[in-house]
């Protein structure tokens, strides 16, 4: 692991400065002498001597305290340097890390790239394998065509031949046919043109009895649907809203579009009442009025109907 050039100056810095608080709290450890006491002149102070004590004590702590910041900072200095060592392993691992990821990728790029290009080879011999198997269709194919063809043209021949045949004996029927039809030609005429006569007559007696079955039919419809739409103008009328100043004899026809459930989908007034109020009320009262009463049977049910509309029974 390589260490900056600064951590290493700083350390030899700390180094120096270590030893020489070191050499000043040893010089200043040092028993100081003591000068010869002559008993018989001279006294020691005892306030000077406990001054003494406290001044060496002082610098005793003094020196302590220094001693305790020295290593203070070396403690730091050494937790920088492991904080800095241990910045610089994980980012050797982080690297290692990413190395190994990119070794894997490229590995396993390299084996993607090897079976794309296996795969394509298989594609490719799977794309050859086809072509030659279509071009073995393909000629078989034409080989089928060309013994079709033969087949085709030689029954084209036997057919042309045929025809010949047919055709020589078909003049010589027609021939015959001929003189036959001109024999018969007149007879056939006059019994056409009776037959024709008759059939005439008849299509005019079922001309006839069909018109005369289909007013039957109608009628018949328009009597079974009489009190379905009586009901429906009923029920219209229920709904109805007189406008202000409408008359009480009046009548109009309104066409009613509906659905198989009677829902309506659109009235119109086909024939006026009287003025554009009134058939307005009406077209809504046939609005308000769905959905309209079903008819006794389903199949006398109509989309469309014209219902006539009076205010009551009695008006219409």
């Amino acid at each position: 692991m390589r260490l900056e050039p600064r951590y290493l100056v700083a350390a030899a810095l700390l180094h120096v400065l270590l030893f020489s608080l070191l050499f000043v709290g040893a010089m200043f450890s040092r028993k100081i002498a003591t000068p010869p006491v002559f008993i018989a002149e001279l006294v020691e102070d005892p306030v000077a001597i406990q001054q003494q004590q406290e001044l060496e004590r002082q610098k005793e702590l003094e020196k302590q305290r220094e001693l305790e910041k020295l290593r203070q900072q070396e403690q730091e200095r050494q937790k920088r340097e492991d904080e800095q060592r241990e910045r610089e392993r994980q980012a050797q691992e982080q690297r290692q890390r990413e190395q190994q990821e990119k070794e894997r990728q490229r590995k396993a790029q390299e084996k993607a790239a090897a079976e794309e290009a296996q795969r394509k080879l298989q594609e490719e011999q799977q794309r050859e394998k086809e072509k030659l198997r279509l071009e073995a269709e393909a000629e078989r194919r034409r080989q089928d065509e060309a013994r079709k063809k033969a087949e085709e043209e030689k029954r084209r021949q036997d057919e042309l031949r045929k025809k010949r045949e047919a055709e020589e004996r078909a003049r010589i029927e027609a021939e015959r046919q001929r003189q036959i039809a001109e024999e018969q030609a007149a007879i056939e005429r006059i019994k056409q043109e009776r037959e024709a006569e008759e059939s005439r007559r008849r299509a005019a007696v079922a001309a006839a009895l069909a018109a005369e079955e289909a007013e039957r039919v109608a009628a018949e419809r328009r009597a079974a649907q009489t009190p379905w739409v009586a009901a429906i103008a009923d029920k219209i009328r229920r709904n109805w809203q007189r406008p202000p100043g409408a008359g009480d004899r009046f009548s109009c026809v309104v066409r009613v579009e509906q659905l198989p459930g009677g829902e309506v989908i659109r009235a119109k007034v086909v024939r006026s009442c009287g003025n554009a109020v009134l058939d307005r009320s009406v077209e809504n009262a046939v609005i308000k009025a769905s959905p309209l009463p079903q008819p006794p049977r389903p199949d006398l049910f109509e989309r469309t109907i014209s219902v006539e509309f009076c205010p009551s029974i009695d008006a219409c």
